[in-house]
This record gives C-alpha cells, structure tokens and sequence, in this order.
C-alpha cells in the first residue's frame, strides 16, 4: 500500500508541473530597413546581399513597390522660399545652383530646370524667371563654366540636381521640364534628346544644333519640344532652327515653333521677347509626361546608350562616339562610326515588333502594368538599311518567345538611379540581332 501511495503522489506531483517545449519563433525580416541599405550603398556586393535576402524572404516585386514609394518625399523636407547659392559637390568639385520653391508648394509641384547662357549664372537667371513664372513652378538654375551645357559633366550635374531636389521636394515627376537660352538652349536639345523620358517638354530659346546631331531629334517623339528662336539672331542662324522644327514636324513630333521678329540692344534677336513668355507659361501648365508611349523611336550613339522608356540599344554596329568637350578636364571617347537607330512597338497582348539600323543587340524593359507574366512575351525584329531615300526592312524572325520571371533586381536598381515612379519596371530581356548582322552591315 505505501508503494501504492508514493507512486499516486508521484503522478500528481508530475500531472501538476508543465515541461516548456523549445521556442520556434521565426526571426522577423526588416524588409524597409534592407531596401534603405540597397538605396544608399555604393557596394555592389551589398547590393547582391540584399537582393539575397529579400528572395530568401520572398518579398515579391508587388511587394517592393509601395515601399520604394514610400522612400519619396510625401512633404517638403527642407525650407521653402528663394535659395540663391545653393552648392553641389560633385567629383571633387563644388557647383553653384538656384532653387526657388514657392511658399505655397505643395504635393506633386511642377518643377523647370533653366541652364543660363555663356557669361551667365543660376541666380541671375533665377530673378528673371521668378517674375515670369510667379509661384506655379519649382524653378532650379544651376551654374556651370561658360555656359559649356553640352559637356558630360554638365549633364551629369543638372541630372543629379534634379535627383537632388527630388529628394527634397515634392516635385512631380511626370511635370518636369528642361528649359535654357543661347548656350543653355544647346543643353536643353541634347540633354532633351539623350533623355526624353526624364521630361515633360523641353523649352530651347535662342539657340539650336548642327546638322550633326539633329539625327536624334527623332528621340523627342513623345516628349513636347516648345522652341523660341530670333529671326535676326546674330549668333545662332535661323536656318538651324527651322531645320530643326521641319524635322520634327515631318516625324509628327510635338512641337511648337515661334520665330520672332524683335531686335534687342545687345544682341540683335538673340534673346526672349517678353511677349512671347505668356503663351509659354500656358503650354507649361498643359503639358504632363507619358511614361508608357506605345511607340518609342531613337537614335543613339556610344556615349549615349541608357534606355529611352521601356527600350533601348546595348551594342551597334561600329558605333561613333559624339562627344563635345568643355571647359573643365574630363574624360573623352571621341570617334566617328555609325548611329544605331530603333523603332519599338508595343502591340499589346506581350507582342513587341522592333526594327534596327546599324543595331546588334537591345534590350526591353517589362512592367506588370503592361505585361501579364503568366503568359509568353514574344519579340520579332528587322534590320533595315538604306537604299538611296528608302528605308528597306531585311527578314522578320522571331528574337524571343518565352515567358518572362519578375526581377527584384531589375526593380530596385533603375528605381535607384533616377527615384522615378513612373519607371518602374519588374523585368529586362536583353536580345540579339546578329542574324541580321550581314544585312546591317551593307552599304
């Protein structure tokens, strides 16, 4: 009975005491804090580590989106009010800019970038547009040597200004306009036709281009052109400029074109008539980024190769390199070749139709806004070629027809570049026109 006993005041002391079983819980994944790594690195190997982690994590493309958003200014985050000498350093160097935000700016604030002409600077220019713009317009004036806007590093500055006030201000990104005077207006052509998707128009006043460099007018297709220029300008020929706006009205291009007769006291007509700024200010207002045309068309060169929208040109047959130097030491690659031309259509239902001059090999840019990823993406391309006035179109093949995964990479790295919302892209497929190499390659 006693042994009957203990063991029944074994059982009861053991029914009352709980044996802890071990903790399970899983480690939680700061997938805001990894995405802040990603965009503030400069360490490729960081930025592999995190893209790493967020597949481990499975943190989907859907998923990123929001948060990326979320990393834009939803408020102005520093003063508003005039700003006249700002600095910016930038490869050793420090540059000067204006920066007038109007005390009523608010969410989604159209913004201008306004380059000044030889022997001018950002806050001259700055008082000037503020009386003819008023308060409607974020208006940056960035500074450079000699008005010299067509180097490379000044249009890796005005790029980064933009970047920079962006990340300050909220500015809307589908209302951002490049305008310039004299020299100025040089850099607002090319920077315009290098990077059309960045703009909502460009605005060139008193200045133009050689014939050299209007064969990639044809990349303003789909970003408005508003241009000013003075039938007596002393400096910069007519003929140039209304060459300039032939081109772009037979591509049926947008376009606006005033040709005025006023002489200044200075310059002769190189200058903007007041008269004419009213009529300019109203097509600003009207005037708003599409950044998902159905046709892009382009001519790039080897110094030039970023996409333009959802396509671009990786590599082109013996390919110039166009390069104008200016004041300040910087690295050149100068040499003549060809130009590689694209027309891209996007036929919807994932078909893609693309021809190319002179063009090896190119690359699209999917979103999930256009593209279904559950279903295949098929390319076809032509070479063409020249023949006397005509453009001839070699063999249509089929460059690729395979479904497509969504790339975190691909999301997180062009979002990085330029911080754009209205560029976000979930996948890249590179292709290769080499069956057509023979044919692009005939006289």
């Amino acid at each position: 009975m006693k042994i009957v006993w203990l063991a029944l005041i074994l059982s009861a002391v053991l029914s009352c005491t709980t044996v802890p079983e071990p903790e399970t819980v899983a480690p939680s994944y700061d997938a805001v804090a990894d995405i802040d790594l990603f965009l503030t690195t400069t360490d490729t190997k960081i930025e592999t580590q995190v893209l790493g982690r967020l597949k481990t994590n499975n943190v989907s493309n859907s998923q990123l989106k929001p948060l990326l958003l979320a990393t834009l200014p939803t408020s102005n985050r520093k003063p508003a009010g005039l700003h006249p000498n700002m600095k910016y350093k930038m490869r050793g160097k420090t540059y000067s800019y204006a920066l007038y935000i109007p005390e009523s700016a608010g969410p989604d604030m159209p913004m201008i970038v306004i380059m000044h002409g030889m022997g001018g600077n950002g806050p001259n220019t700055i008082g000037v547009w503020m009386k003819r713009l008023g308060d409607d317009f974020i208006i940056l004036c960035p500074t450079y040597p000699m008005g010299a806007w067509w180097s490379k590093n000044a249009e890796e500055l005005v790029l980064n200004l933009i970047n920079e006030t962006r990340a300050s201000y909220t500015v809307d990104p589908d209302r951002v306009f490049l305008a310039g005077l004299s020299n100025g207006a040089i850099g607002a052509y090319l920077m315009g036709m290098f990077y059309p998707d960045h703009f909502a128009g460009i605005v060139p006043i008193a200045g133009s281009i050689t014939q050299r460099y209007m064969h990639f007018l044809v990349n303003l297709n789909n970003t408005p052109s508003y241009i000013i220029q003075g039938e007596y300008d002393p400096i910069f020929p007519i003929e140039l400029a209304r060459r300039a706006h032939k081109i772009l009205s037979d591509m049926k291009s947008p376009v606006v074109y005033r040709e005025h007769k006023e002489r200044g006291a200075a310059h002769g007509g190189h200058f903007l008539p007041e008269a004419e700024v009213p009529a300019l200010v109203e097509w600003l207002k009207k005037q708003k980024r599409n950044t998902a045309p159905k046709v892009v068309r382009m001519t790039r060169e080897e110094n030039h190769l970023k996409r333009i929208f959802w396509t671009g040109v990786t590599r082109g047959l013996k390919l110039a390199a166009l390069q104008i130097p200016g004041p300040e030491m910087e690295p050149l690659n100068i040499h003549d070749g060809k130009i590689a031309t694209l027309f891209a259509i996007d036929k919807g239902d994932n078909r893609f139709e693309v021809m190319g001059k002179n063009t090896l090999e190119f690359e699209m840019y999917l979103s999930s806004d256009r593209t279904d990823f559950e279903k295949s993406v098929v390319v076809t391309f032509q070479a063409i070629r020249d023949e006397g006035n005509q453009l001839v179109p070699g063999e249509k093949f089929v460059a690729f027809h395979e479904k497509v995964k969504k790339d975190a990479g691909i999301l997180l790295r062009g979002f990085k570049e330029f911080r754009d919302p209205g560029l976000l892209f979930d996948a890249k497929i590179t292709l290769s026109a080499e069956k057509a190499i023979e044919f692009a390659a005939l006289p």
